[in-house]
């Protein structure tokens, strides 16, 4: 009796101990893989082109073909984030649209005096050239400069980034709201854009000449009254020939930000990474994608219209052999190392003499990855009647004639000539 009224209690231990220790397996398990397992980095397949793996520390970034404007890889491409610096590439935009003369000297206002978190401190009053504060704006990324040039535009600088996100809707960055002209962002917590939205503000940038020259520029010297100061692009990957731009940024809220113009083996890129843990990895993040597209990524004349595709023959009475010809080249954009591409040819069936020259006998549909992205017409480059096979036939039948002929006088005149001198032996012999 006592041993049986004692097992109740260590039954019900023994139940309580192992469902605690499937609860604890459990949470290893869900632990391991929501902390220890990282997240998978592809693009998203509705908006980029290609979704191959390339892990960088930014939290959002995007590759975008500068000629298309096509998103070749991305990560959170749309995720709202804060921009830091890299704001001024609009502002400054929108200054040198507005303004006429950049060789015009302004004083500092005593709103935009101070350092502001820049290399060097205006003063009230201190006169410079808007050009000069266009160059220290993108240059050196001075947060003061670009307010002069807001105050100078609009007279206050809320007027004038009512003009920012006016551009921006222009441009078609539908995700952007700024705040501010410089991007600080610590009063100002619905200052947020996109990589994808900073993307199409770059290229949108870059297509302005004087924009460009300034963002390519490593060092310059601008004056502040009668004083130079030397000013160095806060872009170091500048030293990389094909990298010619745009813009850095970093707040604590934003973390390392980078905006890129890049030109190598005709592909023309902008490549923006956002909030990447550190400045060295800000630079790694951006060669890391930049390496990917150019190793990767090459423009293929896929379609040739100087070579023929294929030989058709006619139908009808008259039969004859043409060649089809693409009606115009094709290149595109393509990854070497895994696109297949295949090309299709699609023929009429009811192709009768006579032809004209350059007429559609056809199409050509060019497929990458078993989607098609371009077709393109089959032509006939020269024009066939019936009459010309009519004559060109004739000719030849009138030629073996010819030959004919020949052959028979040749071998009639041989036979007489034998039997002549076979008569003449017996002759002789007679």
């Amino acid at each position: 009796m006592i041993v049986k009224g004692s097992s109740v209690p260590i039954q019900k231990n023994l139940k309580t101990y192992l469902i605690s220790v499937y609860i604890l397996i459990f949470l290893i398990i869900f632990s391991f893989f929501f902390f220890a397992v990282p997240a998978k980095i592809y693009c998203d397949p509705d908006t980029a082109i290609y979704n191959d793996r390339i892990n960088i520390s930014a939290k959002a970034a995007v590759v975008v073909n500068y000629d298309t404007g096509d998103i070749l890889w991305e990560k959170n491409s749309s995720a709202l984030l804060y921009p830091a610096s890299i704001t001024k590439i609009l502002s400054s935009i929108v200054a040198i649209e507005k303004i006429d003369n950049m060789e015009e000297i302004t004083k500092i206002s005593r709103n935009a005096s101070g350092r502001n978190h820049s290399a060097f401190k205006f003063k009230t009053g201190d006169s410079m050239t808007l050009l000069d504060l266009l160059k220290a704006s993108l240059i050196c990324s001075h947060n003061n400069a670009i307010i002069a040039l807001a105050e100078y535009v609009s007279g206050n600088v809320e007027d004038f980034v009512e003009l920012m996100n006016m551009k921006a809707e222009e441009i078609g960055a539908e995700n952007t709201y700024f705040q501010n002209v410089n991007g600080l962002d610590d009063n100002f917590p619905y200052h947020k854009t996109t990589a994808a939205d900073i993307a199409k503000i770059a290229s949108y940038c870059m297509k302005n000449e004087l924009f460009s020259k300034i963002v390519d520029t490593r060092e310059d010297v601008i004056r502040k009254n009668k004083e130079e100061i030397k000013i160095t692009n806060t872009n170091t990957l500048l030293s990389h020939d094909y990298i010619k731009g745009i813009k850095t940024g970093y707040t604590i809220n934003a973390g390392f930000c980078l905006v890129i113009y890049s030109e190598k083996e005709n592909l023309r890129l902008i490549t923006v990474t956002m909030d990447s843990a550190s400045l060295e990895e800000r630079d790694k993040d951006t060669l890391k994608l930049l390496d990917w597209a150019y190793n990767n990524l090459e423009y293929v004349k896929i379609v040739d219209s100087k070579q023929p595709v294929l030989t058709v023959n006619t139908g009808g009475q008259t039969i004859a052999d043409m060649d089809l010809y693409p009606d115009r080249d094709f290149i595109t954009l393509i990854n070497i190392n895994s696109d297949v591409v295949n090309v299709e040819n699609k023929v009429k069936t009811d192709i009768a003499l006579p032809v004209s020259e350059n007429e559609v006998m056809g199409t050509m549909e060019v497929i990458v990855d078993d989607k098609k992205i371009e077709e393109i017409d089959l032509i006939v480059r020269e024009s066939i009647s019936n009459a010309f096979i009519y004559e060109e036939l004739s000719t030849k039948k009138e030629v073996e004639t010819i030959y004919i002929l020949i052959f028979l006088l040749v071998f009639y005149f041989l036979t007489f000539t034998i039997i002549i001198v076979r008569n003449l032996l017996l002759k002789r012999n007679i």
